[in-house]
């Protein structure tokens, strides 16, 4: 097993590391990331996340990549920005899930 497929976790990856991760097989790859998930993780169980957008179309960031901006013409519909209790009540019941 190479170093990039241990087990340990790393924060000293040089550029030459990274840029082989990129190059490899796809399915190779694949392998490799469910080699180093079995070892820290029920290999049958995955997280599941959501996403809540609590402010589509109305946020006032410029980010010009980001359909959330109210800067662009998205085609999202633009809906009122969400109020923090509605926030944190969305995030419990997803974290419940």
């Amino acid at each position: 097993m190479s170093a990039s497929t241990t087990a340990t976790l790393r924060h000293d990856w040089s550029l030459a590391e990274v840029k082989a991760l990129f190059v490899q097989p796809f399915n190779d790859l694949l392998f490799q990331a469910q080699t180093v998930h079995r070892a820290h993780f029920d290999a049958n169980r995955v997280q599941v996340s959501t996403l809540l957008s609590f402010k589509t179309g109305a946020c006032p960031e410029d980010c010009k990549y980001c359909p959330q901006s109210g800067h662009y013409n998205t085609g999202l519909e633009k809906e009122k920005l969400m109020e923090v209790q509605k926030v944190l009540e969305e995030a419990a019941r997803a974290k419940a899930i």
